[in-house]
This record gives C-alpha cells, sequence and structure tokens, in this order.
C-alpha cells in the first residue's frame, strides 16, 4: 500500500510572465509587517518583505532611521549587495537594481528563470506544482487556504 499524499495547506498566487517582468517599482515607504533578511550597505539597511520586495531605509543616523521608499519586487526572498547594485530574485527571475541614486532606483537587468519555483512554506506537495503551474504564470508567493 502507497503511502497517501499530504497537501500543503497553502494556494499559489500567480502571476503572468509579462506582469513579473514589469513588477520591479520603487514605491512609497510601506510599514514592515512580515520582515525576512536584513542587509546593511553603507549607510542603507535593506529590509526584505517576505514575497513582496524591500524596504530601504536610510540609517545614517541609528537613533532616528527613516524609511525612504519601498522596492517592489514580487517573490522576493533574498539578496545581495555589490557596488550600488543590488541583486534580488523576483520569484524565478535575478534582477539587478542601480541604488546609487535613491531618487532613481531602477533595473538594469533581469535572467529570466534562474531560481526554481518557489515551493510552499509547509513543503507538502502542491496539487498546482504536481503539473506544473499553468503556461505563462510564476508563482510569486503562497497564502494560508482559507477553511
Amino acid at each position: 500500500m502507497e503511502p497517501e499524499e499530504i497537501y500543503s495547506s497553502y494556494s499559489p498566487v500567480l502571476m503572468s510572465r509579462a506582469q513579473l517582468e514589469k513588477s520591479v517599482a520603487k514605491k512609497e515607504p510601506q510599514p514592515i509587517s512580515r520582515p525576512g533578511k536584513i542587509y546593511r550597505y553603507k549607510y542603507l539597511l535593506l529590509i526584505n518583505e517576505q514575497y513582496k520586495g524591500v524596504h530601504v531605509i536610510n540609517n545614517q543616523d541609528p537613533t532616528a532611521p527613516q524609511n525612504m521608499a519601498f522596492l517592489q519586487v514580487p517573490g522576493n526572498i533574498d539578496m545581495a549587495v555589490k557596488q550600488d547594485i543590488l541583486y534580488l530574485d523576483n520569484a524565478v527571475d535575478l534582477v539587478a537594481v542601480d541604488i546609487s541614486d535613491l531618487d532613481n532606483i531602477r533595473l538594469v537587468k533581469r535572467i529570466a528563470n534562474v531560481f526554481p519555483e518557489l515551493p510552499p512554506p509547509d513543503r507538502f506537495t502542491s496539487e498546482l506544482l504536481k503539473n506544473g503551474p499553468p503556461k505563462d504564470a510564476v508563482i510569486v508567493r503562497w497564502e494560508l487556504k482559507k477553511q
């Protein structure tokens, strides 16, 4: 008797490939609600908002940090910086963003399909992943299924 497969308690949030490729954008500062990794670069603190993007905090005065911007990057979990270029995962893509001028944060490069699809947080089988996401769709995050 084969063991019964356990299915994930999460549902995928999908975005079309065309939407994903236009999704990286500088936005107004937002409150931090689900922080992930924190990266320090020069006088900046870059705080990941899991699966949504990066908060850009000016920390020149550590007694009064200023939330300067939110960099929207759907599917983002990880980041690194080198020579004013912020490297991020944008779901399955790798993107490079120039942060040398905080008033003009801009995407400088995208390499498609570098990373595997985002797995469900509970790591159980997803009905969607069994057959792959719909054609031209990318998983950008997972949400707990409504009971």
